[in-house]
């Protein structure tokens, strides 16, 4: 890799560094959620008086919970609101007359930034795993474990070049970030984000299953808590794969397009 690109990965790393107290106080507000999760399926179940709801019992949901924030605490992005900055008010230019491309050092970035907050996310993953295997018998085999940290590198792409593709919208439209904010409050609900998807209607769910979105929660998480068959680990690497593949055609394609519009005022 061109040393130029390694520094890209390394502007990521001391990005993450940089912030770090904001980044653990982040993960410290992953508390409130929990606990609202916790506090809503309590009153789920003591309202239904049945021992499983969607299919799931009560130590399942609290536990998918959890991992649910968690999972979308690892994949998150934000570099989707720096690049309608950079369109907005011209940091583009630097780019377009310096010998790197702006997707490769976007990427880099990005993956040097989550390198660090992946390792520590796992870790607090593999504690929580920990915690709720005594806590509420919560049980992982050491293959679905395995199988996960294989799964996750795949949801985190597939993640980029979803936002990497919105963030295409910058060129059309001066302010974007509310439809950043909206599309990613969606998207959260779609990956099963908030809830696992079996809680939705056996409509929605067809449809939300058929969108790319549940590829990087909600699949994850099944793999991880036993809920999946081999066919539907290996069917769902697949469409991981395809899914990046599509998104990776159409963020270039709508950059090219955007291009044409691009007027590189300011800067």
């Amino acid at each position: 890799m061109p040393s130029k690109y390694v520094k890209s990965f390394s502007l990521g790393v001391q990005k993450v560094l940089e912030y770090r107290t904001n980044f653990f106080l982040s993960l410290f507000n992953c508390i409130f959620p929990i606990l609202i999760q916790f506090f809503f399926w309590k009153a789920v179940f003591a309202s239904s008086n049945r021992s499983e709801v969607f299919g799931y019992s009560y130590n399942q949901l609290i536990a998918y919970s959890i991992l649910a924030i968690l999972m979308n605490k690892l994949i998150g992005t934000s570099f989707q609101f720096e690049i309608a900055r950079d369109i907005k008010d011209g940091g583009l230019n630097k780019y377009l007359i310096k010998p790197i491309g702006y997707f490769a050092y976007r990427i880099c970035c990005f993956l040097g930034e989550k390198s660090i907050e992946m390792l520590a996310i796992l870790t607090l993953s593999m504690v929580v795993v920990w915690v709720l295997h005594l806590w509420l018998g919560f049980t992982v085999a050491g293959g679905q474990v395995l199988l996960f940290l294989c799964v996750v590198p795949l949801a985190l792409l597939l993640n980029f070049f979803i936002y990497y593709s919105l963030s295409a919208i910058a060129f059309w439209f001066i302010e974007s970030n509310g439809a950043f904010r909206t599309f990613g409050l969606l998207a959260t609900i779609a990956s099963g984000g908030l809830f696992p998807l079996d809680v939705y209607s056996s409509g929605m769910q067809k449809i939300l299953l058929l969108l790319p979105f549940n590829y990087v929660v909600y699949f994850p998480i099944q793999l991880l808590s036993g809920k999946l068959s081999v066919e539907q680990i290996g069917q769902g690497l697949v469409m991981q794969i395809i899914w990046i593949g599509v998104f990776a055609i159409l963020s270039g394609m709508m950059w090219n397009t955007g291009m044409k519009k691009y007027v590189a005022v300011g800067g």
